[in-house]
């Protein structure tokens, strides 16, 4: 049985609702709308539904230069993206990453949907500016993934780990780019390279996984039983392992992928 690209995402506002493609641009960088926006709070800190679990309630999307985000019981807010704003330098997991203050429409549209002093910084595909990714590595063009630019997951093992649950997540619940099937339960935990319609993409690291795992991601409401984060816990500690769900991947060479395509182990 050929393994199948299934499902694309992409989350134009990290930490927001992910967007379902048919078919995707896939760069150096990631997917071309991907995590291209992030908000910041007051001490230049970029923060995700972690510490703010609404943000899972936006819907982001970005056509050609305008970011359109919309949130429950407020006006929806139109903002043109531009590269020649007032640039700052933020921290994402202790990491620095820079970008682009978006105007003060933005920041009072994004500060009242979380009750607080909050920021939008924008970071485009052509940004001249280089952020560092995990291993300290400068990237120029790198929107605000948590780790690698791509994110895979394996259907089978979703199912796996469903099977263990009394209440069944959803693959949203991890947040994917890619998410393939057609290979057994855990088998991506292996994988070293692949390809995709031409694209290949290497993997960098397996996904270790945060309580995000347990908001739900239509109420933004976290599981009371810490699910399935604690069950997959117990899973990989078992096998002496992080705990860890899907893999992280780079990209080595940039096209086109849409869902249907065969996913080739190389």
């Amino acid at each position: 049985m050929a393994i199948r690209v299934t499902h694309l995402f992409e989350y134009p506002l990290k930490s927001s609702r992910g967007n379902l493609l048919s078919e995707g641009d896939l760069l150096f960088t990631g997917f071309k709308n991907d995590r291209r926006v992030a908000v910041t709070n007051e001490n230049n800190k970029i923060i995700t539904a972690r510490e703010f679990p609404d943000l899972v309630k936006i819907h982001s999307e970005i056509n050609a230069d305008l970011l359109i985000l919309k949130a429950p019981n407020i006006t929806e807010l139109r903002v043109k993206l531009n590269e020649d704003g007032p640039g700052l330098e933020a921290t994402l997991f202790g990491l620095k990453v820079q970008g682009v203050v978006l105007n003060n429409e933005a920041t009072q549209w994004i500060s009242e949907v979380l009750k607080g002093n909050f920021r939008l910084l924008y970071r485009g595909t052509s940004a001249d500016l280089a952020s560092e990714d995990k291993n300290g590595t400068a990237v120029k063009g790198m929107g605000y993934p948590d780790s690698g630019p791509i994110h895979l997951i394996n259907q089978k093992t979703l199912d796996a780990l469903n099977f263990r649950l009394q209440k069944k997540v959803d693959i949203e619940n991890f947040r994917p780019n890619i998410v393939v099937d057609g290979a057994a339960a855990f088998e991506e935990d292996h994988w070293s390279e692949i390809s995709i319609n031409g694209c290949n993409l290497r993997t960098r690291d397996r996904t270790e996984r945060c309580v995000v795992t347990t908001i739900d991601p239509k109420t933004a409401v976290r599981d009371a039983e810490v699910e399935p984060l604690s069950t997959l816990s117990k899973l990989r500690r078992a096998e002496r392992l992080p705990v860890s769900f899907g893999i992280d991947m780079g990209v080595l060479s940039e096209g086109r992928i849409q869902g249907g395509d065969e996913v080739v182990i190389k």
